[in-house]
C-alpha cells in the first residue's frame, strides 16, 4: 500500500498501486472510507481516526476482562 498524508488537513491515505477501475464495494464510516473490489481492499481513506479505531477495536471488546 501507498501512503499519502495531506499535510492541510491531516487526512491519509493508503493506496493499493494496482488501484484501477470502480469499486464493488464502498464501506463510510465515522471518519474513514474502505473500497474493494472483490476481497482485495485497495483504499483506506482516514479523515477521522477516532472512527477507524473504534471500529478495529469493537472486536476486541467483548475479550477484555473489564467493560470499557
Amino acid at each position: 500500500m501507498e501512503r499519502r498524508v495531506d499535510a492541510d488537513s491531516g487526512a491519509i491515505l493508503f493506496r493499493h498501486p494496482s488501484l484501477r477501475g470502480i469499486p464493488d464495494l464502498i464501506l463510510e464510516g465515522d471518519g474513514y472510507t474502505l473500497e474493494f473490489i472483490g476481497p482485495t481492499l485497495l483504499c483506506v481513506d482516514i479523515q477521522n481516526a477516532d472512527g477507524l479505531a473504534k471500529l478495529w477495536a469493537e472486536p476486541f471488546k467483548a475479550q477484555l476482562p473489564v467493560t470499557l
